[in-house]
């Protein structure tokens, strides 16, 4: 079973926090994290929505968490390059050198070199 996890950045201090968004009625949106014993205690955290990110499920040459919009570095035997990772038409993409073209980041299994050097909040410039 694949895990279902969110991050964003919260609005107090703009660190990352990884939990379950939950939008209220009123607009507000919030992150929850199970912290503490038991795994029943709760940390609520207002987030900026605009920087809510899925976990794909995969992880980088690092054992790093890859994240929607995190910015990644390929490099493998066919073509090397920087992207940011999406969903789409139902898949995780890269989208990004060297042909600007979408790639499936399934393709890219542990001896691909896939690593994760930003994000698309805090490393804008990394993006050509």
């Amino acid at each position: 079973m694949r895990e279902i996890l969110f991050r964003a950045k919260r609005i107090d201090n703009g660190e990352w926090v990884e939990g379950y968004p939950v939008i209220y009625p009123s607009g507000k949106v919030e992150i929850f994290k199970e912290c503490g014993e038991p795994p029943d205690i709760l940390l609520r955290c207002n987030i900026d929505p605009e920087t809510i990110c899925q976990y794909t499920g995969l992880k980088d040459k690092n054992d790093n968490r890859i994240w929607e919009n995190d910015i990644v570095k390929i490099e493998n035997s066919m073509d090397e390059g920087i992207g940011n990772v999406e969903f789409y038409d139902g898949m995780w993409y890269v989208d990004g050198e060297p042909s600007n073209s979408l790639y499936d980041i399934i393709e890219y299994d542990d001896d691909a070199g896939v690593e994760i050097i930003g994000n698309i909040f805090d490393n804008p410039e990394l993006i050509i």
